[in-house]
Formats: structure tokens, sequence, C-alpha cells
């Protein structure tokens, strides 16, 4: 089944704000097996909304517009799908209640046109929000169907999983399994080099290379008439991709780099403390993001001045001199100094030069030094990334993780995409697996790059 998406808001057209929702929305569609064909986005017009709509329900399968739901007078989109659609608007008591009934239990007075999130297209069935107003509404026009949705994130979020994705499944008639495989250390075309034709054998699957920040996502979406056939194509999909490229995968589903380190520490009963320069408590705040990373993170250090790293963190002033604070001796005393002084096993830092501005012939922009102390050794890699001052401090916490996550794991800290020893090479083990995972030895040459990472990343520096 193939559907339209239509936004609509003068703010996004503008570009003030970012269309998280068409993002949000498509990947769960992907994931029902509902092709999104066509997305439009047209501003408050009650003129260009009935003519996107129009637009829609010639080419499209069924339309999902988003947006212009409320109560102000620039929320247009009842009024324009009723008129191009010749359903007049009609009051329908239960969501009028509902609406009462939510202001009540906020405690807010009812202005008069609030009342109107409850004027619907005749014939249209209102779906009643779990965490809004303002409700969904599904009309059927000659057996298209046309879904209205409320622009506010999480009201709009909460609409399409309880009703929206499983209308629009239920309507395909299709069995769908999707799955994601998380790498990291390799480039797409490394990736779909090893990978090859495999999927060519994989009945009703369809394999995407997904790059990012973060590293590059496979996701496998299978689908079928029928659902034992395509668990089972699923099954094999992801075991010959674990097979191919396990080496570098670090995670599955949504699991995130810091989720996966928070877990091995717990694993090994350790406690982490992080010290930062370019990426200035960036990656303290990735590890904390997780919900009680408390058990296992302890402080962080933000040492953007040679003084905050004489100071906090016992760096060398005569290091510091000859080799500058972008360099491999004081990255290692960095993460040395941060696992000392806050009493920890693992200790990881990062010290470049995030630019614009700032770099020399032997240190150019997007240099980054990141290092690892731990008891049983220390280790520090150097890597070049390119792009903005943002994308390079995202690559390097990025890669800080994963060095992390290896070091734990007891894993070669240099990425490879080899040939792995098992199909589950790249991924934490079991709970209890891990907590008996060897240490890994320190590595002979602490300075060497790690393969694939060199080069894939944006700015990042003091």
């Amino acid at each position: 089944m193939q559907i339209e998406i239509v936004t609509i808001g003068n703010e996004v057209l503008s570009g003030r704000t970012v269309d998280t929702n068409f993002a949000w929305l498509a990947r769960a569609l992907e994931r029902a097996s509902v092709q999104v064909a066509w997305h439009t986005t047209v501003g408050d017009s009650a003129e260009r909304i009935g003519e996107a709509l129009k637009r829609a329900l010639e080419r499209a399968g069924g339309v999902v517009m988003m947006g212009g739901l409320g109560p102000t007078p620039d929320d247009l989109t009842r009024k324009a799908v009723a008129t191009v659609l010749a359903r007049p608007l009609q009051l329908d008591e239960a969501v009028l209640a509902h609406v009462r009934e939510r202001a009540k239990r906020s405690g807010r007075s009812l202005p008069a046109s609030i009342e109107s999130m409850a004027l619907l297209p005749r014939g249209a069935e209102a779906w009643i929000s779990p965490a809004g107003s303002a409700p969904g509404l599904l009309i059927v026009q000659g057996e298209k169907p046309v879904i209205l949705l409320p622009g506010v994130p999480h009201e709009l979020e909460a609409l399409a999983t309880e009703y929206v994705v499983p209308y629009l499944r239920q309507r395909t008639g299709r069995a769908v399994e999707t799955f994601t495989l998380r790498t990291f250390g390799a480039f797409e075309s490394q990736l779909h080099e090893r990978i090859g034709a495999r999927p060519q054998r994989w009945a009703g699957a369809v394999l995407a290379y997904l790059p990012s920040y973060f590293g590059v996502d496979l996701r496998v979406t299978v689908a079928g008439p029928a659902g034992s056939q395509v668990a089972e194509v699923a099954a094999r999909a992801r075991a010959e991709l674990l097979e191919l490229v396990g080496s570098v995968v670090y995670a599955e589903g949504e699991h995130t780099m810091e989720e996966v380190v928070g877990e091995a520490l717990l694993a090994r009963s350790w406690r982490m403390a992080t010290a930062e320069s370019c990426t200035a408590g960036l990656l303290a705040k990735r590890v904390t993001d997780v919900p009680g990373s408390s058990r296992y993170f302890d402080r962080g250090f933000v040492t953007y001045s040679n003084e905050a790293k004489v100071e906090l963190l016992g760096v060398g002033e005569a290091d510091l001199a000859t080799h500058g604070a972008v360099s491999a001796p004081v990255a290692e005393q960095m993460a040395r100094g941060a696992r000392h002084r806050a009493g920890v096993e693992l200790g990881v830092a990062i010290t470049g030069v995030a630019g614009p501005e700032g770099g020399s012939t032997e240190k150019p922009v997007g240099t980054v030094f990141v290092a690892l102390s731990t008891p049983e050794g220390e280790a520090v890699r150097r890597f070049h990334f390119a792009g903005s001052r943002a994308t390079i401090r995202e690559r390097s916490a990025q890669i800080a993780l994963d060095l992390a996550r290896r070091r734990l794991l007891g894993l070669p800290l240099d990425a490879q995409l080899e040939e792995p020893p098992g199909p589950t090479a790249g991924l934490a083990p079991r709970p209890a697996s891990r907590a008996a995972a060897k240490p890994a030895a320190r590595p002979a040459s602490p300075r060497r790059r790690a393969p694939g990472a060199p080069d894939e990343g944006g700015q990042a520096g003091d």
C-alpha cells in the first residue's frame, strides 16, 4: 500500500521547525510494510491544503495529513478537508466531552474556540487521543483512507501508535518482520561490498543501509502473506548478516552505544569517569542520557584550558609544552588522571582540534586523540574527522564510546570488517557471559589509527 504524507504548517515550510513528525511516522509505517511514496509540505492555507489533498488522492492509496487541528485561527485542516470532500463540519458530542474533560483535569478555563476541535467532517471517525485534546480523524473517501493527525509530536505519536499503524497494517493484509543491526567502524561501501547480493536470496526482504554520525544501521524488512515464512526469512537474514559483518555490529534495534557501554560496565561492576577538552562534556552527556547511569558513571572533567588539564587531571606541564594539548601523551594522561582522581576502573579522554580554526599542518582541524585508562592498561588512538565542528564532536564521542565498549568486552580496539569467529562477535554477550569476559591486553601499538574510522567524522577541537 502506497500512501502520501502531507505536513501542514508555516513554521515547517519556513524551515524554523524541523519536521520530526514525518521522520517518526515514516519509520513507524515502514516497519508496518506501508510504503510512503510521497511527502508534501504546505503552509497554513485552506486552498493549498485542499490542493495537496486532491493531488494525494489522485496518486496514492491513502493520505495522512499532519497538523492544523488545533483551536486557533490558523488551524485550517478540518475546514479544508471538509470543503474538498464535500463533507460539512458537524459537532461530535463525544469529542466535545473529551475536550472539556481534559480542560477540567488541567484546571484550565475552556475558551469557546477550543470547542472547534469537536467539529468533524461528516462521516469521519474520531480516534480519541490518549495524550491530548485534538482527536485523530479517519475518513474513507472512495475506499481510500484519509487520516488527519494533530501536529504536536507526542500527541501524533500516541495516536499513530494506537490507531494509525494498526489500521494501515491491517489494510495491507501482509505479515511483516523488521530488524536493525547497528554497526560502527566500517563505511557504507565496505558493508555493501561484504554483503554483496546476499539479500536477493531472502524472499520478500529489503535491506536498507542507513548511515549517520553514529555508524551505519542495517535495517531489514521482510513482508509476505504467511507469517511463519516471513519470520523464517527474517531469522535467516539476521544470521547471515551477523556472519558477514558481525565484527562491527555493536547493537540491535534502537539500542545505543551508550546503553551498550553502560550494560558492559554493570556486568563487570566497573565505574567510569570522563575527561574532555574538544567535546566539552558531550561524552559525559551521552553516557548520562541513559536512565540509571548513576550506577556506573562517577564524574566528568571538562578541561578546556591547559591550566585545567594540569590542575584537575595532573597532566604534565612539560608534556603540554612539548607535545601540545592535542597529542597522544596528553590524552593518555587525561584518561589516567580522570580514573585516578575519581577512583574508578575506566577513564576515557578526548582532546582534539574542533575548528573551524586552530589547526596546523601537523594537526589539521579534525585531529582528535581518544585515550582509555583501566587497571589492565592504557591505550590511545589518533583520528582525523572531516566536516563541521558539531559533526566532529559527535563522531569523537561515538568513537570514544566504541573504544570503551571494545575494551570492556575484550574485543580488539581497532574495529575491522573481518570474518568474525562467531555470528555475534561484535555484539555484547548475554549478561551472564558478559560478566565473565576477560579483560583485553594493552595493544602493542597504542597510537595506530583504527581502520575504517579515519576521515569518517566531523570537526572537534579545543
